[in-house]
């Protein structure tokens, strides 16, 4: 609460509260033209362009994520570790909805993203902001096994006014069995 001192006695703590919720949200909905959202990605994973080359995209698995009435569908998706994907996200409301899976991003590798069909520079993201009806497709690789939780939120830190996630994408571990029994 020091952030509030500088602000005056005269400006009480539930005010001081709501002006720093406010400024928080105004932030985190800050997704450029493109629907997406680079506002607090640290380091992104990546592959090498060698790699990225023998990905055949059209043979590659898509998985599809809807959200419909601000429900997700499936809640809960599984990926394999070092795979190649198609992440498909449908909104199929009448009004905006956010995927916010900072961490996943983060610590998987995003080759490629578009809104509508409209590819855009940015590979380094944190959220996606969907337009009513409207569909993103992201092309990443599965880099890092484990479970990450996403939510439609346009505050920038997780899971603040939120009802909690919204779902989960679990990457597994890729098991090498080469002799191995």
């Amino acid at each position: 609460m020091n952030t509030c001192r500088p602000l005056g006695r005269h400006l009480g703590r539930n005010i001081c509260i709501t002006a720093l919720l406010a400024a928080t949200a105004l932030l985190g909905a800050c997704a450029g033209p493109s629907g997406f959202s680079t506002i607090g990605a640290a380091e992104c994973k990546q592959i090498s362009k060698r790699a990225e080359a023998k990905i055949n995209w059209a043979r590659v698995p898509q998985i599809e994520l809807r959200v419909r009435d601000g429900a997700f569908s499936p809640m809960v998706t599984h990926l394999k570790q070092g795979r190649p994907y198609i992440l498909r996200i449908r909104n199929r409301d009448d009004k905006v909805r956010i995927f916010r899976a900072g961490d996943f991003f983060e610590k998987n590798a995003v080759i490629a993203a578009a809104l509508e069909g409209q590819r855009v520079p940015e590979t380094c993201i944190r959220a996606v902001s969907l337009p009513p009806r409207q569909t993103a497709e992201i092309r990443m690789v599965a880099i890092t096994d484990g479970t990450y939780e996403y939510e439609d939120n346009f505050i920038l830190l997780p899971f603040v006014m939120s009802a909690g996630p919204s779902g989960a994408i679990i990457i597994e571990e890729r098991r090498e069995t080469a002799g191995i029994n």
